[in-house]
């Protein structure tokens, strides 16, 4: 421990109570892994799992070693390690002609993020007290619905637990670190660099389709996205379907359309992700892009309108001249139709049926299922009565929280909706923006649950940017450093 201590200038960094977080932090992380590998590892070849378990603590090392030596530098890289590691898992299973439900590379974002602990926790009496009584809100949701999930699911709902831990996690830590403007302009050039990533290796996935992506689209039966072979499936890119992808794409477009200063490679950057998102073939993605820039239209300055409404006539425009002559466009053009007759599809019929269903479920057992019920931690157990699918995240949230947990989270968006929208008046950057991914948690929860997961961290991470400057007016005139700073190791403030 005390070697790991000297590589990665703990010593130096830390004071005595903060190296003893740090090595707690690191301890319940090596014992974490080591349950999930003994879970997974259960199935599938000893080499393989060994590959695995190495990329998962070479990745856990280098966040470690970036949270000391350059901070402002994790966020990044956590999310560019929930983006990459499916496709990694997948182009390991295509290596080993060996398709797993389970696999360790799973636990890479999650181990990543949970590094954002070693600040949080000897600062966490530093909390705004709104910020402060919504975490302790979320945190009785979660204690109460993991409560229920071990005792019926087992260790599946230590699983969820993360994925709805490691969002709020980054919420809290954005709030407490105070980086300054300039930092948190980097993290969205990032995440409009990454969405770029993600669009052009999608494009570059439809037109070819790679033999790992092929190979695991066969074994993984994912009928929905269409046929295993070159422009005849939804575009997924790197992520682990068309649905998450969707709404990575989605979120990012409309940052880099509503900020010259956000977005990377111009206006290509822009028609680059802008095809890549029709290509998923996510009608609640296209959607939810126009919310969330419509939203911040409605709260900026009139001068980002006029901006605005300049670059929407380009991409409809482009929409109307380019789109024709690209791949895919037919099956664009057959999507977008289904808007004039939503009775006729059979994907909405579908959704309204299952929410039918599960409305009913809901009233018959108000107490909840329990965390582990629902979502991707159910295949660890692989428990027949779980749903691994849930096409609606108001009835999800229901269904794994009861009605009384499910409607504290429901006050809690909207507490938040209400409170952005007075600071908007105020601050016209940031609070704009985070009230525009209020506003598309509120319509994309008609379809999916997007409080977890790498949803979850993208849709918290930019709502959290708000909070370091809406406390306090005075911010403003700080050279875009939160008054909370001083309260962080000189290292955060960046």
């Amino acid at each position: 421990m005390e070697d790991m201590e000297r590589i990665f200038g703990l010593s130096r960094a830390l004071g005595g109570t903060d190296r003893v977080l740090g090595r707690l932090v690191l301890a319940s992380m090596v014992l974490f892994i080591a349950v999930m590998t003994g879970l997974a590892g259960s199935t599938g070849s000893l080499h393989m799992r060994l590959i695995e378990l190495c990329l998962l603590f070479i990745s856990m090392l280098v966040a470690l070693h970036i949270h000391f030596k350059s901070p402002q530098a994790l966020l990044p890289y956590a999310l560019t390690m929930w983006v990459f590691s499916p496709e990694i898992r997948r182009f390991l299973d295509w290596s080993f002609r060996s398709y797993t439900e389970t696999s360790l590379i799973s636990l890479i974002p999650y181990t990543v993020s949970l590094v954002m602990l070693i600040p949080v926790i000897p600062n966490i009496k530093h909390l705004d007290r709104r910020i402060g009584l919504v975490i302790k809100l979320i945190g009785a949701a979660l204690v109460y619905g993991f409560a229920i999930g071990f005792w019926r699911y087992g260790l599946s709902s230590v699983f969820d637990l993360l994925n709805y831990v490691v969002p709020f996690l980054v919420l809290v830590y954005v709030h407490l670190t105070g980086f300054s403007r300039k930092t948190h302009d980097q993290w969205l050039r990032s995440f409009s660099c990454l969405a770029v990533l993600v669009a052009a290796y999608g494009i570059y996935q439809y037109m070819v389709l790679p033999p790992w992506d092929h190979f695991w689209m066969t074994n993984a039966e994912m009928n929905s996205i269409g046929i295993a072979e070159p422009q005849r499936f939804r575009l997924f890119s790197l992520l682990n379907s068309p649905g998450p992808a969707g709404v990575f794409l989605a979120v990012a477009l409309a940052v880099m359309v509503v900020q010259k200063k956000w977005r990377v490679f111009g206006y290509a950057g822009i028609l680059l992700v802008a095809f890549a998102l029709l290509l998923t073939l996510v009608r609640v993605g296209w959607i939810a892009c126009a919310v969330m820039i419509m939203a911040y239209f409605f709260r900026s300055k009139m001068k980002n309108r006029l901006q605005l409404l300049i670059l929407a006539a380009i991409l409809l425009l482009a929409y109307q001249f380019i789109l024709p002559v690209l791949p895919g466009s037919s099956q664009v053009v057959s999507r977008l139709d289904t808007f004039s007759a939503l009775e006729d599809d059979h994907s909405f019929n579908e959704r309204l049926l299952f929410s039918k269903h599960i409305f009913t479920t809901v009233l018959s057992n108000p107490v909840g299922m329990g965390l582990g019920s629902s979502g991707l931690g159910a295949k660890l157990t692989q428990n027949d009565t779980a749903l691994i699918a849930f096409d609606n995240g108001y009835l999800n949230i229901f269904y794994t929280f009861g009605v009384f947990f499910g409607t504290v989270i429901i006050i809690f968006i909207l507490y938040l909706l209400v409170s952005l929208f007075k600071s908007s008046k105020l601050e016209k950057l940031y609070t704009p923006l985070s009230f525009s991914i209020v506003c598309v948690i509120i319509f994309l929860m008609m379809a999916s649950n997007v409080l977890r997961g790498l949803s979850g961290f993208v849709l918290l991470l930019l709502l959290a940017l708000s909070f370091t400057y809406v406390d306090k007016p005075s911010d403003q005139k700080n050279n875009g450093r939160s008054n909370i700073a001083y309260r962080i190791p000189r290292r955060f403030n960046n």
